[in-house]
């Protein structure tokens, strides 16, 4: 069902949430737009394109603790006092909590950290109005207007949003909410979303089939000299994975106090970028050059992710495209990839 709220509305709608939800929206910050905890709708900011940094951060920090350990005995450090809301990420975000989730409950094994911030958590997506020249999402099955892993989703009409909840979560928020006047769009709201949604659409690059991607790095470019050229300039700086809404590899280690018999165990954000990634305890690795590392990330997100789980891991975000320090274009890796095909 779709209602439409005045957007003067949004700060009782803020209110509400933060009063049940440990709640996150996108914040300007020294002219960068992150998200961050608010409170009010004061420092709000949902006229910026999309977050510099992704949100997984949220339900998967990128530095935690498991577990603190003290003469021998553990105790597990993992508080969370009330569900998290995010209000105000994009379609692509909020599509690649589904394929995080994918990767945190994995054949039986289920990663309990990430699935108790996830599992009842309340996500408001917004529509991109005006993709940017960076954006892809078109290429991997998604669109500017995309609702998947969306319990809320909000469209800017100017003076209004339309709303439109998308699950059970959002079925239960839009009943019981009472501060708020949800009202019945009329057929010129109707008409004005759908022309948003074309303009939209003529703004993004043209869209690309990725279906025959798989196939081709399953048959013909394991040792391919294009691993070689695409990863010539590559510095190896990881940024491409840190900013990744769908990257999600971690290492554990276990932090000692000197002196003491007293420590934590942490789990951090890591990348298959990093020399020392697949570095073994013997000191051999098997993936020793850049190329071989580029050709790992690749495969990983156009061929392994799909066999495993039937998808890309991909969201065509853009942000690998917008902050790569070298100007690396991964839409020019994957032309490139198709025409050896």
């Amino acid at each position: 069902m779709q209602y439409k709220i005045e957007k003067n509305d949004i700060s009782t709608l803020i209110d509400i949430l933060a009063s049940v939800y440990d709640l996150f929206g996108p914040v300007k910050t020294d002219g960068l737009t992150k998200l961050a905890r608010i409170k009010s709708a004061s420092n709000l900011d949902l006229e910026s394109f999309n977050t510099d940094e992704s949100a997984k951060d949220i339900f998967f920090p990128q530095y935690e603790t498991i577990f603190n350990f003290k003469d021998g005995e553990i105790k597990n450090e993992f508080d969370k006092n009330r569900p998290i809301a995010i209000f105000g990420i994009r379609p692509c975000d909020a599509k690649s909590f589904l394929i995080l989730n994918k990767a945190f409950n994995n054949g039986g094994v289920n990663d309990s950290y990430w699935n108790q911030r996830y599992t009842d958590a309340m996500i408001f997506a917004i529509g991109c109005n005006r993709p940017s020249q960076t954006c892809f999402c078109n290429w991997v099955n998604q669109g500017p207007f995309n609702k998947e892993g969306t319990d809320i989703f909000l469209i800017d009409l100017g003076d209004d949003f339309m709303v439109e909840s998308c699950s059970s979560k959002g079925d239960d928020f839009l009943k019981n909410v009472s501060k708020i006047t949800l009202q019945n769009p009329n057929p010129g709201d109707l008409d004005k979303v759908n022309q948003i949604k074309r303009e939209a659409e003529i703004l993004m690059s043209e869209k690309l089939d990725l279906a025959p991607l798989k196939s081709i790095l399953d048959t013909q470019l394991l040792d391919s000299p294009l691993w070689n050229e695409i990863s010539a300039k590559c510095l190896s700086c990881a940024c491409c994975t840190y900013l990744c809404p769908t990257c999600h590899c971690f290492d554990i280690q276990d932090e000692k106090k000197p002196g003491t018999n007293q420590g934590s165990r942490v789990r951090m954000w890591d990348s298959c970028m990093f020399s020392l990634f697949t570095q073994e305890a013997s000191g051999h690795n098997p993936r020793p050059t850049i190329a071989s590392r580029m050709r790992q990330r690749i495969m990983h997100k156009f061929n392994y992710f799909v066999e495993n789980f039937g998808e890309i891991a991909c969201v065509g975000c853009g942000r690998c495209v917008r902050t790569c320090p070298v100007n690396l274009d991964i839409r020019g890796i994957i032309k490139r990839i198709k025409n050896e095909g």
